[in-house]
């Protein structure tokens, strides 16, 4: 039995939308936190001790990156300006992305799972290569492939080189390029690189002049890997939602396409909601604290949410292994079952 018509999606984007008391308190106590934990980094950095307090730290900046996500949406708060400079800061704290960042992203949201999309753009961004380009591949090509796709050297890789080499350099140059195509002025999008990027040298400095730039960086880069594997699990799964432009709808790039991460209730805190993928797919611009809110509501009076894809931490794991994607299947495909099937593709 059909039960969705129990909700209002129009009345409870008004119930769950933005606010300004919430918001500015997490942003308070996160950055509070966060600076008492460099603090205890600074007074601690000739000990090993200053490791075990690494954990927490990448939790935090996690969190903080949450918030400027949610900026870039336009949704942490319901002022524009606030979003950009809260925005603009955290970018630079997190070491993640500068407001730039979400010229691509917006993009992503208009593509995911549009494998003939009008952008011409990445349908699934982390999926490098498909099954049919890898069976092409020389045997030298496969045996590279294997290597870099594999999660202990994919992740990583993929983490320093978005956060570190695209957002800082390449994707200005993109930017520069295709302008005409590209609604923010290009003052403010040169503006927000060299925003971003000399506040990342300024806080660099101070940092390594108080003696702990190396746990730093760590911190910061482990919470990198963490957040690519995110956003990874997010959109990687089988069965997954591939269809063409014809067929595609935001609705069901977020009911079927996203995953909700079942995150256990400790981490929470930390994750701010965006473990509830889909119903950010489907308007992101309900804020990250209050997806939750909206998910125990659509769930406790409609069915909405009953075919939406869930994963548990193993299954995020799991994943990690999806290389590529099978144009033929229609499902993503490990390396091993990638080499099985021209193993017996072959022998046919």
């Amino acid at each position: 039995m059909d039960t969705t018509n129990k909700i209002n999606e129009t009345e409870l984007f008004t119930k769950y939308k933005s606010s300004y008391a919430t918001p500015l308190f997490e942003l308070s106590t996160n950055l509070l936190q966060l600076g008492f934990g460099n603090y205890l980094l600074f007074l601690l950095k000739d000990s090993y001790s200053a490791y075990f307090l690494i954990p927490v730290m990448v939790l935090l900046n996690l969190k903080l990156f949450m918030f400027s996500h949610d900026c870039a949406h336009n949704s942490f708060t319901p002022n524009k300006t606030l979003n950009y400079v809260f925005g603009s800061v955290a970018g630079v704290l997190t070491t993640g992305v500068s407001m730039n960042w979400i010229l691509d992203h917006h993009t992503h949201h208009q593509t995911n799972g549009n494998v003939t999309n009008k952008f011409n753009y990445a349908y699934n961004e982390t999926t490098l290569i498909t099954y049919n380009k890898y069976t092409k591949l020389s045997k030298m090509g496969r045996s590279m492939a294997k290597f870099l796709l594999h999660p202990f050297v994919q992740f990583p890789l993929l983490a320093f080189v978005h956060f570190n080499i695209n957002q800082r350099f390449i994707y200005i140059v993109k930017k520069l390029k295709y302008k005409s195509k590209i609604q923010e002025s290009m003052f403010m999008i040169c503006f927000n690189h060299f925003f971003h990027n000399a506040g990342s040298i300024g806080l660099y400095y101070f940092i390594n002049l108080h003696g702990y730039l190396h746990l730093y960086l760590l911190y910061v880069f482990i919470s990198q890997i963490i957040g690519v594997m995110m956003f990874f699990n997010q959109h990687t799964f089988n069965v997954p939602y591939m269809v063409s432009n014809e067929e595609w709808t935001q609705r069901n790039s977020g009911l079927h396409g996203s995953s909700l991460i079942m995150i256990p209730d400790c981490l929470k805190y930390f994750f701010f909601g965006i473990e509830y993928h889909h119903i950010h797919h489907i308007n992101a611009k309900i804020p990250g604290y209050n997806l939750q809110k909206y998910h125990d509501e659509v769930v406790q009076n409609s069915d909405m949410f009953d075919g939406i894809v869930k994963l548990s931490i193993g299954d995020c794991y799991n994943n990690l292994w999806l290389a590529m994607y099978d144009e033929d299947d229609k499902r993503f495909l490990t390396i091993e079952e990638a080499d099985k099937k021209i193993e017996e593709n072959k022998s046919r």
